[in-house]
């Protein structure tokens, strides 16, 4: 049996919903011998009460014992074990622990399995928005973004979970979109070796305002930015119409689709990548990527239940930490 110490190649995986479908891929995966080198993150009562596993196949390590020279063991899952209140409290727990041990160079990236976020708020922390929402104030930033990856190309909202009638007061203040902008750019120049990335915005309201016949907010609001943003020779097309963006000319010809919204953005996003998505959360200093689906526990055991999103997930941490090391090395 295979078995080395601890190193930051490996990737740390949190529990998510321990009720949904993104565990039961995980473990299926492993069986079939797809997934290695990650290390989970749950208390181990709570994992073995609700996934079937062989106990003789899983390698449990204390949160207190942890160090460099803890020993990771190949053929089985290996656990990080942690004192918790219940499954709830289990799936906030893994989350903090996988960070702060990430951030402590012991894996190389973060893998959130997806987690169900009402549950969250209703029996843990009522203030819970989202996972991408958490890691920003783990970090204390407010340039992290949601950046939806499939095959090399981004769609990105500029407004995540937020209400329809709040996205209007974001625009109105036009620094808030040349930051999340430039902040884009700058993470597709860091993290994906982007320099000169080719960017299509939608805009705010139907047809995108239509000229100003639907509504002005896309002329006071989205074009003063983009004209701003082309001054500073950055390739930008838009206002579009959302409706129109995404077809085969467009996407084999720009690199990155920003929406104005969340759903105007998942929609397209989820129907091209069919369950082989990828969220990634930009402007940290660590690496964090989930499968883009959510929690789908009506498909565990189902035909269409896929691993896509959850391997795609890992090939990302593994491509965007060997853009930031070699990113590093430059800068010496």
């Amino acid at each position: 049996m295979a078995i080395k110490k601890l190193n930051k190649n490996l990737i740390a995986i949190t529990i998510g919903d321990i009720n949904g479908i993104g565990i039961n891929l995980l473990v299926s995966e492993v069986k079939k011998k797809n997934i290695r080198n990650f290390i989970l993150f749950t208390n181990i009562k709570i994992f073995k009460e609700n996934v079937k596993y062989p106990m003789n196949k899983i390698n449990i390590i204390d949160i207190n014992n942890i160090n460099k020279k803890t020993h990771y063991e190949n053929e089985k899952i290996n656990i990080i074990n942690y004192e918790t209140t219940n499954k709830y409290t289990n799936t906030l727990d893994s989350l903090k622990l996988a960070y702060k041990l990430t951030k402590e160079k012991y894996f190389k990236g973060i893998l959130t399995l997806p987690i169900n976020k009402n549950k969250i708020n209703l029996y843990v922390d009522k203030n819970f928005i989202d996972q991408t929402s958490f890691f920003s104030k783990l970090e204390n930033t407010n340039k992290s973004n949601m950046f939806f990856v499939h095959e090399n190309k981004f769609f990105i909202p500029l407004t995540i979970h937020i209400e329809l009638k709040k996205v209007h007061k974001f625009f109105k203040n036009k620094e808030n979109s040349i930051k999340k902008i430039l902040n884009i750019i700058d993470t597709l120049k860091s993290d994906f070796k982007i320099n000169n990335p080719k960017i299509m915005i939608a805009g705010i309201n139907p047809h995108a305002g239509e000229d100003g016949i639907i509504s002005q907010d896309e002329n006071k609001y989205l074009k003063p930015v983009i004209q701003y943003l082309k001054r500073k020779k950055i390739d930008i097309t838009g206002p579009i119409s959302g409706d129109g963006m995404i077809n085969n000319y467009n996407l084999e010809n720009y690199d990155v689709f920003i929406f104005t919204f969340h759903d105007q953005a998942l929609i397209p996003f989820k129907l091209i990548s069919n369950y082989g998505g990828v969220n990634f959360t930009s402007q940290l200093n660590i690496i964090r990527t989930s499968p883009s689906h959510g929690t789908a526990e009506n498909l565990i055991g189902s035909i269409h239940a896929s691993s896509k999103g959850l391997i795609n997930s890992i090939k990302l941490i593994n491509k965007i930490s060997k853009n930031r090391n070699w990113l590093s090395l430059k800068n010496l």
